[in-house]
């Protein structure tokens, strides 16, 4: 009788007991002002203009160095470099996918030095990434975010107090501009070609807003920009291109998670539970 007794408490237990799911509690924490949305917007509009212009710094090898840089290391600056993941605990979060994703890119920089186009070059391509972090992962998320925050009613000066709706608008925004750009137009004949560079810039964005830190992306996108090119001049296949893109692009996502965890942004909460910014 004891043991009936103890299993109908336990089983009682377990059904008061309230369910739990693990949920993200809110975007990334960057405070915002009109100056750094102005800058935003000017290094978008400048960007995009300079891109389909083909105006240029002058380039490394093959590859075109921007005129919007002094813009984008401007808006990094203003925001803090700490907050964009260059801060311990980001780091520390991190700390798995930036050691091996490292490694990856010095091997693929030399590899691309050796067998495509040299030094120069596979720096150019590294340094065209972060170009395009900073603006497509950054200024894109920052200005469209807030703009939708600021309509939907909520805080637009502080990320985390975005809401789901105006994130996920931001995050789709950069995807579809990252897609316009005359270089990604140019691999085009359809819109279905369209979707792998939309695609891409989602999951790229999703995890700079996710987490905050520009690194990680930046760190597959240049991989993928020296995958590419080799594939193109015939040192890798297509094949072999698209299983590193593949692998690159769930190692981010799955980063994403342990790094959200790491930092208590995603975690275990009860079913229905309000979500509160910490």
């Amino acid at each position: 009788m004891e043991r009936v007794a103890t299993d109908v408490v336990e089983d009682e237990q377990s059904v008061d007991a309230p369910q739990h799911e693990w949920r993200w509690c809110r975007w990334t924490r960057w405070p915002l002002s009109p100056a750094i949305l102005f800058v935003a917007a000017l290094t978008v509009a400048f960007d995009v203009s300079t891109a389909w212009f083909d105006i240029t710094l002058g380039n490394l090898g093959r590859v075109p160095v921007s005129p919007t840089l002094p813009l984008e290391i401007l808006l990094v600056s203003m925001i803090g470099f700490r907050r964009l993941g260059l801060d311990r605990a980001n780091i520390w979060a991190w700390r798995e996918f930036l050691a091996i994703s490292g490694a990856v890119i010095v091997f693929g920089v030399y590899e691309y030095s050796v067998h495509v186009g040299g030094v120069t070059e596979a720096l150019g391509l590294v340094l065209a990434a972060f170009d395009e972090e900073m603006v497509y992962r950054l200024a894109i998320l920052v200005l469209v975010g807030a703009l939708c925050a600021k309509l939907s009613g909520h805080n637009w000066r502080h990320t985390e107090d975005w809401g789901v709706g105006p994130g996920v608008i931001a995050v789709f925004a950069a995807g579809g501009v990252f897609a316009l750009l005359p270089g990604h137009v140019a691999q085009m004949s359809d819109s279905l070609h369209a979707l792998p560079f939309v695609a891409l810039g989602i999951v790229l964005g999703y995890a700079v807003l996710r987490t905050g830190a520009l690194l990680p992306a930046a760190t597959v996108h240049a991989l993928l920009n020296l995958a590419t090119i080799a594939a193109w001049a015939g040192q890798i296949s297509m094949p072999l291109r698209t299983a590193l893109a593949a692998a690159a692009l769930i190692s981010l996502v799955l980063g994403t998670v342990v790094a959200g965890r790491r930092l208590g942004l995603y975690k275990k909460m009860p079913v229905g539970a309000a979500i509160v910014a910490t």
